[in-house]
């Protein structure tokens, strides 16, 4: 089983790939107390879109990777088609595809996204690896909750026609359906373009926007915010100030797959308040909170859908002999960690460790809320999908207006 890590910030700088002891990390003392019962908005509503924990596309094996279906059309037609298993990532920015998925039949082509000269590909860097891939425009909607958006800027992974990879693109591709793990990715982190200010008039291009004279000769390129691909959920009306998570507790033992809810809007509606949630505001420039773990204050912490363990550093973990990247230790192991926002709030974060490599023995189960891995990060303290489970996560926006103050902030 391998790591995922779909973590692309490229404002918070998150680019650095992600990936205790007997008794509680924070060390020692009485457990904390169990947290508030969970409430699941129902999908549906106008707001809720239904979410689920499977093994993915057909051949992909995912485990802890949160799924929807996006409705994308042709701008402006009633040409559309309807894309199961869109990763849902709180670490990144942006709807994303496959190419390979949008030209299986029923097949729709999107038309091109210029920079009024010549057409525009990106290199995406992921914690675990690159997409490449031409830049397209789309009209979107969720099919459960009706939420939409028009004209928006996406990426096509893997388009055929943009073969030639520029040489500055470096990474491990992911530009299949098979090495990505999902069909695409609908990036609804805390920023409202997936690069920002940073792409915009930069002395010397980052490699990330290339404007293409011809799909072989890309080279990188500045690209204005309006040319940027953006955070959808910026498009959704009133409900377009961030997004809640919203998951099942999974038992120790895992589950063959479990469901819940991408909810749409902080405070705009009667089932999107924050209630008792304690508002951790990041870092407005880099994005991070902080995380202490074992007496160790880890300056790069998040909150991140998009990754399929709790990535950490523990030396006193045995790491896993065949899945290698996971922790196996001999029991499964209870830890905390203290989260701290950039107004000193703070948090406490309960997760276990079980034995990775004893969970992935029953192969017909995908969720797991015990599994951990290692952090190549010395600095990074990653929560992934498994601390989801049984929480209620809130994303809120950069400049956002929330119940909960101006985002952009993590929440539970």
């Amino acid at each position: 089983m391998r790591k995922f890590v779909a973590l692309a910030l490229i404002q918070l700088g998150f680019l650095a790939a992600c990936g205790g002891g007997g008794g509680y990390g924070g060390g020692g003392g009485t457990p904390p107390p169990p947290p508030p019962t969970q409430t699941i908005a129902t999908p549906g509503m106008p707001n809720v879109e239904k979410m689920t924990v499977d093994a993915g596309p057909a051949g992909v094996n995912a485990v802890n990777t949160a799924y929807i279906s996006v409705k994308v059309c042709v701008p402006g037609t009633t040409t559309c088609k309807t894309i199961d298993h869109i990763e849902v990532d709180t670490g990144s920015i942006g709807l994303r595809i496959m190419s390979s998925v949008l030209t299986t039949a029923p097949a729709i082509t999107l038309p091109a996204e210029t920079n009024g000269t010549n057409p525009l590909a990106e290199c995406l860097q992921f914690a675990d690896g690159t997409s490449w891939g031409s830049l397209a425009i789309a009209d979107i909607q969720l099919p459960v909750s009706g939420e939409t958006a028009t004209n928006l800027h996406v990426q096509v992974i893997g388009d055929p026609a943009y073969a030639t990879i520029p040489t500055d693109c470096t990474g491990i591709p992911e530009n299949t359906v098979a090495s990505f793990g999902a069909n695409g990715i609908l990036g609804v982190g805390p920023f409202i373009q997936d690069c920002g200010s940073a792409c915009v008039a930069a002395v010397t291009p980052l490699t990330v926007y290339y404007s293409c004279p011809s799909p072989n000769t890309c080279a990188a390129a500045n690209a204005s915010l309006a040319e940027q691909v953006p955070n959808p959920v910026t498009l959704f009306g009133a409900d377009s100030n961030g997004v809640i998570v919203e998951l099942p507790a999974v038992g120790s033992a895992g589950s063959a797959t479990t469901s819940g809810s991408l909810v749409f809007g902080i405070g705009t509606r009667t089932n999107n308040g924050l209630g008792t949630a304690t508002v951790l505001p990041e870092d407005p420039i880099t994005g991070w909170i902080s995380g202490t773990y074992k007496g160790t204050v880890y300056t790069k912490a998040y909150l991140d859908s998009g990754s399929n363990a709790n990535f950490f550093t523990d030396s006193s973990l045995t790491p896993c002999p065949t899945n290698t990247g996971f922790y196996c230790p001999a029991s499964t192991m209870s830890e905390t960690a203290t989260l701290k926002g950039a107004n000193a709030a703070t948090l406490t974060a309960n997760f276990s460790v079980a034995n990775a490599d004893t969970l992935f023995s029953v192969t017909s189960y995908t969720a797991f809320s015990n599994l951990g891995g290692t952090n190549s990060d010395p600095m990074g303290f990653d929560l992934g999908l498994p601390f989801y489970y049984g929480h209620n996560v809130f994303v809120a926006i950069e400049n956002a207006n929330t119940a909960g103050g101006i985002g952009p902030y993590f929440a539970y």
